[in-house]
C-alpha cells in the first residue's frame, strides 16, 4: 500500500509537471521536470527493496541521499529574476509571467526536497510546492489540462493523507471543495456581467477604472467626473522628457451637434509598423520621419484606458506601440485605433524646446471651408448673442492674423471678467433636452470643455477656423527628475486656431483649476519620485535598447560562426599560440641548461686545479674520464702513509665523476 501511495504521488507531480509545460508553452521544461521526478521515485524504490525495513532516514544515511542545501533554493532565484526581467510585458491584463515563473521556481522546490527527504528535506513543503503550482498551472489552461487537474487533486489526497483515513471522510473534502470552487467560480461571473451596471458599488468601480472625456465621441459633461471623484489625484499619466509639452493632445474634433463632438468621417490614411523600436512597432506620419537625427522618443507610461488613442505632443510625428499592427492617422494629426489598452508607448517629437506652433498639413487647408468652420444651424442664433454680447469685432482689424488675435483675446478676456471657474454646471441633468451651451452661457459658470466648445464655435462664427481639442494640460514638474505626471484632474480640453497655415494653441479656459486643488505633500512628492524612478529601472530592464544590442549581437554571433573565416582564424590563433607556447618553454630549457653548464664547467675547474697541485694536468684532447682514470691508477701507487695526498685525490675524483655522470643531462 505504501508503494502505492509513492506511485500515487510520482504520478501527481508529472500531471502537474505536464500541466504546467503545457500551460506556459514550455513542454519540454514539463517532461524534464516529470523525468526528475520519476527518477527520484526508482531510487527510492530500489533503496528501499534492498532494506525493506528501515525507515527513510536510516536509508538516507546508509546510501548518502543528497543534502538539502538552501544555497541551490535560493540560487535558483536569481536566474528566475533574470527570466522575468527579459520577459517581454502585456498591454492589458495580467502578465502570464507573473504566475508561470513563480510556478516553475516552486516546482523546482518541491523536487529539491523530494530528493533530499530525510536529509534535511520535508514532505510537508513538497505537498505545498506541488499543489501551489498545481493551481498556478491552470492559468490560461486548456480544458484537457483543467481535467488532468482535477484528476492530480484527487492523487494528492490519497497520495499525501494519512494512513487509514476513512473513505467517507475524503469525499466529504472533496465534496466540500468542489463547492467552495463552484460558488466562487458563480460570484466571479455574476460580479463580472454585474459590476458596470448596477449599485454603488459598480459605480465606484467604473469611476475608478475609466477617466472620461477621451472617447471617438466626446459629450459635453463627461470631465465631471475626473473631477468631482475621490480619485481626482490618482496619477494617470508619467511623461519622460526634461521637455515636456504643456498640452498632450488625446485627439482633435472636427464636427459639433448637440453636445457632442465627432472625429473626422474617415481617417486620412492607415498607419502601418514602418520599422521597430525593441518590441514597439512604429507608425510615422511621414517616411522615416521619425528616425531622423533631430527627432527624440518620448517614453508615456498610462494607468488609464486611452480608448485607442495614443497621446502626443501636439507636433508629435510618430508613436511606437506594442501589440498594434495599425493605426488610424487623422489629418488632425490624431493617431487612433490603437485595439485595447496600452500600459506604455514612445511618441516622436522634435529635440527642441516646445513649439507655439504646429505646421498645417495640405489636407488641413483644404478641409477648412468644410469642416473647421462648419457651425450647426441650431446654435447660430446662439452664437449671435454671445458676439453681440462679447462686442466681437465682425470684419478684419488690419488683417487675417491681427483680426484672429484680437478675438481670441476679446473672448478670453469676456471668460476671465464675466465667468466662473465651476466643476459643476447648475441645472445639468442627465439627457435633459436643454442644449448645455444655452445653460452654459446663462449660468456663466462651467469648465474647460464648455469654454473650448464655445470659443471654438464662435471663432468659426467670425470666419476663423478652429477645432476642439482634448488630453491633459499643466502637467506637475519637480525640479530634479527627468519627467512630468498627470493626475486626473489634469484632463483638459482646449482649442487649436489657424492663423497664417500653422494651428496655435488656444487655451480660453481662466487659470483657476490648480487653485482649487490641494498641493500633494512632501512625502507624497518623494514617494512619486521613487515609484517613478522604479517604473523606468524596470521599463529600461524588460524594454531598453540593450535588448536590441543583445539581439544584435545574437545575429552577429550566430552568422560569424556559420562563417568557415572563423574556423580559419581559430587554427590561425591556435597554431600562434602553440608555437609562442613551444618557444618559451624552449628558452626556458635554453636558460636552465646554461644555467646547469656553468655549475658544472665551475666544478670541473676547481677539480682540475686541485689536482695540478699534486702534478696531475690533463693533457690536451685527453677526456675527463681518461684523466679522471689516470689520476686513480697513480694515486693507487701513492705510499698509503700520506693520508692527506689520498685525501684530496679522492675528493677531487668524486667533482670529476660526477661531473662526468652528470654532463650530458645539462649539455655540456
Amino acid at each position: 500500500m505504501t508503494n502505492f501511495r509513492e506511485i500515487c504521488k510520482t504520478v501527481f507531480f508529472c500531471i502537474v509537471s505536464f500541466n504546467l509545460g503545457i500551460s506556459s508553452g514550455l513542454e519540454i521544461l514539463g517532461f524534464i521536470f516529470a523525468g526528475l521526478f520519476i527518477a527520484i521515485h526508482v531510487k527510492q524504490h530500489l533503496l528501499s527493496k534492498k532494506s525493506p525495513t528501515l525507515s527513510l532516514e536510516l536509508l538516507s544515511a546508509q546510501h548518502k541521499t543528497p543534502r538539502y542545501r538552501k544555497l541551490f533554493a535560493y540560487g535558483a532565484i536569481v536566474p528566475c529574476a533574470l527570466w522575468w526581467v527579459l520577459t517581454p510585458s502585456v498591454e492589458s491584463g495580467v502578465s502570464p509571467y507573473l504566475v508561470f515563473i513563480p510556478a516553475w521556481y516552486m516546482l523546482y522546490l518541491a523536487w529539491l526536497q523530494k530528493r533530499s527527504l530525510g536529509n534535511g528535506g520535508y514532505e510537508v513543503f513538497v505537498v505545498f510546492n506541488g499543489v501551489a503550482v498545481l493551481f498556478m498551472g491552470l492559468f490560461h489552461a486548456p480544458r484537457a489540462c483543467v481535467l488532468s487537474g482535477i484528476v492530480a487533486l484527487l492523487l494528492a489526497v490519497y497520495a499525501f493523507g494519512r494512513p487509514r483515513v476513512a473513505l467517507y471522510k475524503y469525499l466529504l473534502f472533496i465534496l466540500l471543495y468542489a463547492g467552495l470552487c463552484g460558488s466562487s467560480y458563480l460570484g466571479f461571473k455574476y460580479w463580472k456581467s454585474n459590476r458596470y451596471y448596477s449599485g454603488r458599488w459598480a459605480e465606484d468601480y467604473y469611476v475608478r477604472n475609466r477617466v472620461m472625456g477621451f472617447d471617438p465621441v466626446a459629450a459635453l459633461g463627461s470631465f465631471s467626473s475626473n473631477y468631482n471623484s475621490k480619485y481626482n489625484s490618482e496619477i494617470v499619466l508619467r511623461l519622460w522628457d526634461t521637455l515636456a509639452p504643456n498640452y498632450l493632445r488625446a485627439a482633435a474634433y472636427e464636427k459639433y451637434v448637440a453636445g457632442i463632438w465627432k472625429l473626422p468621417a474617415k481617417a486620412e490614411k492607415k498607419l502601418y509598423p514602418s520599422r521597430y523600436h525593441v518590441d514597439y512597432a512604429v507608425f510615422e506620419t511621414e517616411d522615416s520621419v521619425a528616425a531622423a537625427p533631430d527627432v527624440k522618443s518620448v517614453w508615456v507610461q498610462a494607468t488609464l484606458d486611452n480608448f485607442g488613442f495614443m497621446f502626443a505632443a501636439p507636433n508629435a510625428v510618430g508613436v511606437a506601440s506594442k501589440n498594434a499592427d495599425s493605426l488610424d492617422y487623422y489629418s488632425t494629426n490624431v493617431f487612433a485605433g490603437a485595439n485595447g489598452t496600452r500600459s506604455d508607448w514612445y511618441y516622436y517629437v522634435s529635440d527642441s524646446a516646445e513649439s507655439l506652433a504646429i505646421a498645417a498639413s495640405d489636407s488641413d487647408s483644404s478641409k477648412l471651408d468644410s469642416a473647421f468652420l462648419q457651425i450647426p444651424n441650431k446654435e447660430i442664433e446662439l452664437l449671435d448673442s454671445v458676439a453681440v454680447a462679447m462686442a466681437l469685432p465682425r470684419q478684419q482689424v488690419s488683417g487675417t492674423s491681427e483680426f484672429a488675435v484680437a478675438n481670441l483675446k476679446t473672448i478670453q478676456d469676456y471668460f476671465i471678467q464675466n465667468f466662473n471657474y465651476s466643476f459643476t454646471v447648475s441645472g445639468f441633468r442627465a439627457n435633459s433636452k436643454t442644449d448645455p451651451l444655452v445653460r452654459f452661457w446663462k449660468n456663466k459658470e462651467g469648465y474647460c470643455e464648455y469654454y473650448a466648445t464655445l470659443a471654438t464655435l464662435l471663432l468659426r462664427y467670425q470666419g476663423i477656423p478652429a477645432r476642439y481639442v482634448t488630453g491633459f494640460a499643466n502637467p506637475e514638474r519637480v525640479p530634479g527628475r527627468p519627467y512630468v505626471t498627470f493626475r486626473r484632474r489634469h484632463s483638459h480640453a482646449w482649442v487649436e486656431v489657424y492663423i497664417d497655415r500653422k494651428w496655435y494653441i488656444y487655451d480660453p479656459t481662466p487659470p483657476l483649476t490648480e487653485m482649487t486643488f490641494a498641493n500633494p505633500s512632501w512625502f507624497a512628492v518623494k514617494l512619486e519620485g521613487l515609484k517613478g524612478r522604479f517604473s523606468y529601472i524596470l521599463h529600461l530592464l524588460k524594454d531598453g535598447e540593450w535588448r536590441r544590442v543583445v539581439d544584435s549581437w545574437q545575429t552577429t554571433s550566430e552568422r560569424i560562426v556559420g562563417s568557415p573565416v572563423l574556423y580559419v582564424v581559430l587554427t590561425v590563433l591556435l597554431a600562434i599560440f602553440m608555437g609562442l607556447k613551444f618557444r618559451r618553454r624552449r628558452s626556458r630549457i635554453q636558460h636552465a641548461v646554461s644555467k646547469d653548464a656553468a655549475r658544472w664547467i665551475a666544478l670541473l675547474e676547481n677539480a682540475e686545479k686541485r689536482l695540478t697541485r699534486f702534478g696531475f694536468v690533463r693533457l690536451p684532447g685527453e677526456t675527463v674520464s681518461a684523466f679522471a682514470k689516470r689520476v686513480e691508477q697513480t694515486s693507487k701507487k701513492a705510499s698509503p702513509e700520506d693520508s692527506l695526498y689520498e685525501h684530496a685525490c679522492a675528493a677531487a675524483l668524486n667533482q670529476l665523476h660526477e661531473y662526468e655522470n652528470n654532463r650530458w643531462r645539462s649539455g655540456t
